[in-house]
C-alpha cells in the first residue's frame, strides 16, 4: 500500500473499518480532518518558498553579473 490516499478515500477505508468492527471512535475522524488540513497548509507554504527562492535565485543572478561588470571596469 505504497499509493498516497486522499483524505476522502481515508475517511471511506476507516468509516468501513468501523462498520465491519462494529463501533466507531469520532476522535480518529477528526485526526484525520486536521492531518488533511495542516497537509495542505504545508502544502501552500512549501509552494510560497519555492516560489521565493525562484525569484530570490534570479535576482542574485542579474546582481551578479553586475557586480562582475563593476569590477572589470
Amino acid at each position: 500500500m505504497n499509493e498516497i490516499l486522499t483524505p476522502e478515500q481515508l475517511r471511506e477505508a476507516v468509516h468501513k473499518l468501523f462498520k465491519d468492527a462494529g463501533y466507531t471512535n469520532s476522535e480518529l475522524l477528526e485526526s484525520i480532518e486536521l492531518l488533511a488540513a495542516e497537509n495542505d497548509r504545508l502544502k501552500q507554504e512549501v509552494k510560497k518558498w519555492r516560489l521565493a527562492a525562484a525569484r530570490g535565485a534570479a535576482a542574485g543572478t542579474s546582481m551578479n553579473s553586475r557586480l562582475k561588470d563593476a569590477l572589470r571596469e
